[in-house]
């Protein structure tokens, strides 16, 4: 059993998202979606993302110090800015 507050320490969450617009009608929004994770690569904070086989859902994985810092991932990732994503579930471990 993980207690609630090991999620202040650090730790992995995996990122399931949804489309609620067109993403391949917003290919801006997908560069800077692209962009922005990329540069959370190259800083340790991705682990691993993707798309589910003929569906409209990505997950991201990633590794972040606190809750506070996965929120901020959320809130500045472009696609949930400009409503074409949306977080369906996110599934920390």
């Amino acid at each position: 059993m993980v207690h609630a507050s090991a999620y202040k320490d650090p730790h992995h969450v995996m990122l399931f998202f949804e489309e609620i617009g067109s993403l391949a009608d917003n290919e801006q929004c997908l560069a800077d979606r692209n962009g922005y994770y990329a540069d959370l690569k190259s800083n340790g904070k991705v682990v691993i993302s993707g798309s589910f086989w003929n569906q409209d859902k990505n997950f991201v994985i990633v590794s972040v110090s606190d809750d506070n810092e996965l929120v901020q991932i959320i809130e500045n990732d472009p696609a949930i800015k400009q409503n074409v994503l949306e977080l369906v579930k996110a599934m920390p471990f």
